[in-house]
Formats: structure tokens, C-alpha cells, sequence
């Protein structure tokens, strides 16, 4: 049997979402304008995991957050601007093709009257997914 009662109250707070917080010193709307900050950094940082395999890290101070915000970010535009310069010189490539290509990238050092000197070696093509391909 239905509590009629029961669904009668709780039908006057559909549409309402609650947001519960510690902090004692923020208006309403602040709360609120930290609430979707926190979505947004939240929705970035699932989008450069499953991208650009960042590691969770657990910033707590409003300047960590946001600094690795930044660098987040900057790496997901710099990801994008390579992808779409490949892509305008007619080079298709994927954000995992592009990221495979700079992680086998090999530099050397060299000190020439004590000048150090960084030159760039052959790198390996990036690994086929088809288990057929060598």
C-alpha cells in the first residue's frame, strides 16, 4: 500500500536539488558558484584521465585547484592544437597516435665547450592496435 501522505510531501520539493556544505560563511549563492566550479573541474579532470592519462590527484586550497586546472587544461589545448595542425598538413592523427609519437621521442645531451647542446634522436613509430602488424 502507498503512503499517499508521504508522496504528497515529498512531490513538493521535486525540480529542488539540495547542495549541503561545511561552510558556514558563504551566501547562497556562493555555495552554488562553488558547487559548479567543482563540476566543471570535476568534468576536466574525467576528460584528461581517459584522454591524456592524468593521474587523480586530491588538491584541497583554492590555489592547487585551480593550478591544476591550468595545467590540465593547457595540456588538453595543446593536445588539441597538435591534433588540429596534424590534421591541416593532412596528417590524420588521434590524440593516442600523437601521444605515442611524443613519448618516443628520444633526446640526447651533449656538452660541447661546456655548452650543452640537446639533439634529437630517431624515435619508433607508434605501435599498431592490430595484433597482425609487427
Amino acid at each position: 500500500m502507498l503512503n499517499q501522505d508521504l508522496i504528497d510531501h515529498d512531490a513538493r520539493f521535486d525540480g529542488y536539488q539540495g547542495i549541503e556544505t561545511s561552510e558556514k560563511n558563504l551566501s547562497p549563492q556562493e555555495v552554488i558558484q562553488a558547487y559548479h566550479t567543482l563540476g566543471t573541474i570535476e568534468e576536466s579532470s574525467r576528460i584528461m584521465k581517459s584522454t591524456l592519462e592524468v593521474r587523480p590527484i586530491f588538491p584541497w586550497t583554492p590555489r592547487r585547484i585551480r593550478g591544476h586546472f591550468a595545467v590540465c587544461f593547457l595540456a588538453f589545448l595543446l593536445e588539441r592544437i597538435l591534433e588540429r595542425s596534424l590534421q591541416g598538413a593532412g596528417i590524420p592523427a588521434s590524440p593516442e597516435t600523437i601521444r605515442e609519437t611524443l613519448n618516443s621521442l628520444q633526446v640526447a645531451k651533449v656538452d660541447i665547450d661546456h655548452q650543452p647542446y640537446y639533439l634529437k634522436m630517431k624515435g619508433n613509430p607508434p605501435r599498431s592496435k592490430d595484433p597482425s602488424t609487427p
